[in-house]
């Protein structure tokens, strides 16, 4: 098959490639993405919050290419924007997984992407501290792919370790990971019972255009009421189970509880294990939500359609994001952009979550550093795989830090694919300069 050619290929398709992606191609640069599955959007296609814009002091610091997507989102009512809640966190901003994958598609498309799903990654041509392609398995055969950069935003960092790069995976010690998760889709539900069922504090209240009463869009609590239930049809792997509940819709929600732990998510076996446990878990809780848990009485639900991975592979970079780091709300001169949603980790033996705020201003900066693994002259990462201790990597995961480090990793390779130049000696004052003309905040 004919190799194919670009300034610059982006390696995954979730919310960090789409916002790599569209940042080099509005600045120039000939990009192809490369998605393993038939849609563009990974986890924002689930109906995920977007966590998060806000600090847990109601400062905005998370702007760009993410805000524009939560921007015409809202227009075509696939979000209610950033809404204040009294729980853990101090805002939500919750969006509906089929109108993220659609304006993901248009928004790409407007920007002159090659988008080719249904193709992953199975080898990288790496010699000399340079990736000089990539082999490709699509519909019809394999293919090498070539570009002058290279953003991997494949969750999992997977064109960094077939090119050799360092890495850790989970906790340093034990290597434990944290859990996988499906979400639940459940209609025709009565959301506000529910919030009263099982809200710890009042909900997130919105409206839409299309439905002016205020109804709940997020709420979180405990399965604990129905212990006994759960026990007798071994729903949950524990009793006492969290749950997290988000929509954009008056009779929709979304339910997050699901887990299975000791899941390798590099590994396609145990991954294609916990997909089925998950599936059944997912079929089980449905009923028991809809037999045991008034409002879901009328209601039906479906599976997600991925699993939801939440670590993995973090790439060694130029720097590490530290523990400290997060726990001070470090700023960097080489930043990036800002991250303000909780060190999130759900617990690698009971998959219950845990929060843990940052330090200082509630917010800690992205060292560009983080982002450009160590040995590579033309290869920049971005999201979940970025450089972090497994603390950190807890706040980096989520997505609307993705959002800002795939915005940051694509302007990137952009620039250097424009000036002939290796990402890993582009000015950091030019890369800024450029995220600020595109909206990005990297603090005051």
């Amino acid at each position: 098959m004919t190799d194919l050619t670009c300034d610059v290929l982006v390696v995954g398709g979730g919310v960090t490639g789409l916002a790599a992606a569209v940042a080099a191609a509005r600045g120039g640069a000939a990009t192809i993405l490369l998605e393993a599955r038939p849609f563009v959007g990974g986890n924002a296609t689930t109906g995920l919050c977007l966590h998060n814009f806000l600090t847990q002091q109601g400062r905005q610091v998370v702007f760009g290419f993410a805000q524009e997507m939560v921007d015409r989102l809202i227009v075509v009512g696939g979000a209610v924007g950033h809404i204040p809640y009294e729980g853990f966190v101090a805002s939500v901003t919750p969006v509906d997984g089929t109108w993220f994958r659609i304006v993901a598609t248009e928004v790409l498309a407007e920007a002159g992407v090659m988008v080719l799903t249904g193709t992953s990654v199975i080898g990288v041509d790496a010699r000399d501290g340079r990736l000089h392609g990539l082999t490709a398995a699509m519909k019809g055969g394999l293919r090498t792919i070539r570009a002058h950069t290279y953003v991997d935003a494949s969750g999992d960092g997977d064109v960094a370790a077939l090119a050799g790069a360092t890495f850790r995976k989970g906790e340093p010690v034990t290597g434990r990971m944290q859990p996988v998760s499906m979400l639940m889709h459940f209609h025709n539900v009565d959301t506000r019972i529910i919030a009263e069922e099982l809200g710890e504090v009042a909900p997130a209240m919105a409206t839409r255009r299309d439905h002016q009463e205020p109804f709940p869009v997020y709420f979180n609590g405990t399965f604990a009421k129905w212990n006994k239930e759960i026990r007798e049809r071994n729903v949950f792997p524990n009793l006492d189970r969290h749950v997290f509940f988000n929509t954009v819709w008056p009779n929709r929600v979304n339910v997050n509880t699901s887990a299975v732990v000791g899941v390798d998510g590099t590994d396609p076996l145990a991954l294609a294990r916990a997909t089925t446990e998950l599936t059944h878990q997912v079929a089980r809780a449905g009923e028991f939500l809809k037999e045991c848990v008034p409002g879901f009485a009328r209601g039906y639900f479906e599976p997600a359609a991925i699993v939801g991975v939440r670590e993995t592979r973090n790439i060694k970079g130029l720097y590490e994001i530290s523990d400290e780091d997060v726990r001070s709300g470090r700023k960097f001169e080489d930043t990036i952009g800002q991250i303000c949603f909780h060190v999130d980790i759900h617990d690698p033996d009971s998959g219950q979550a845990s929060f843990h705020p940052i330090g200082d201003d509630g917010a800690f900066d992205v060292p560009f550093r983080a982002l450009l693994p160590e040995g590579f002259a033309n290869l920049v990462i971005g999201g979940r795989c970025i450089s972090a201790t497994s603390y950190a990597h807890g706040a980096t995961r989520n997505m609307a830090p993705c959002l800002v480090t795939g915005q940051a990793a694509g302007t990137a390779a952009g620039l250097a694919a424009a000036r002939d130049m290796p990402v890993a000696t582009l000015p950091v004052g030019e890369l800024q300069d450029e995220l600020r003309r595109a909206g990005a905040y990297l603090g005051d």
